[in-house]
């Protein structure tokens, strides 16, 4: 019986170093993920959904929660609750202080801001190697319909460094000719858009680098 009991005293002790380890592994390996695909420096499409700011808040809230409990599971009871008070405040104040220090760094975002809901293709090139996608951000009063050009390869599809357009779009609301229409490719490396009014606009871009001959505003700075 004794000997039972010693058993599975180590047992436990076993699974809890284990659990406390997956947890802490999963805590370093979170972090770092997504401050990386919050910079992005590659433009990496794939990587742009796990560097907004909704995502390494809760990260960055999450992160040290899981610190904690593994703590908690493999130290003495006094300094596990020291521990779980430290883990707690830092995930109290970790998103805050993360994202304040990250606003501009986001590839995804724009002033700040990030779109109103998920990118929308609306071209694709012949050949299906390149799209143009449009994001819409909204701020008081007013808002940007923004164009990019993103490649199309799998897990290395990039998005340019660049708007392709930008139309603003206030509360008041613009004549046709200041409002996106519709855009189409010419060819595989060769750009129409179109305003509301019917008229026309193109460009061709380099398609290693992505980035367009020339762009086009309407009302954005």
């Amino acid at each position: 019986m004794i000997e039972r009991g010693i058993e599975r005293r180590r047992m436990n002790v076993v699974r809890r170093r284990v659990m406390a380890i997956g947890l802490t592994g999963l805590a370093v390996v979170a972090v770092p993920a997504v401050l990386v695909a919050r910079r992005n420096p590659w433009h990496y499409v794939h990587l742009m959904p796990f560097g907004r700011s909704s995502v390494v808040a809760a990260v960055l809230f999450a992160a040290p929660v899981l610190l904690g409990i593994g703590a908690w599971l493999v130290l003495r009871p006094a300094l596990a609750r020291a521990v779980a008070v430290a883990a707690t405040a830092v995930a109290l104040v970790a998103p805050c202080s993360g994202l304040l220090f990250l606003p501009g760094t986001s590839v995804y975002g724009l002033h700040g801001v990030e779109p109103d809901r998920d990118t929308e293709v609306v071209a694709l090139s012949p050949g299906g190697s390149f799209e143009v996608v449009l994001l819409r951000y909204r701020e008081f009063m007013t808002g940007f319909d923004i164009l990019r050009i993103r490649s199309r390869a799998g897990l290395q599809s990039r998005e340019a460094n660049q708007d392709l357009a930008c139309f603003v779009t206030p509360f008041d609301g613009l004549p046709p000719d200041g409002t996106f229409e519709s855009a189409r490719f010419l060819s595989e490396h060769e750009i129409e858009v179109r305003t509301e009014s019917g008229r026309p606009w193109t460009t061709g871009f380099d398609p290693h680098t992505l980035l367009a001959a020339s762009t086009l505003s309407h009302g954005c700075q």
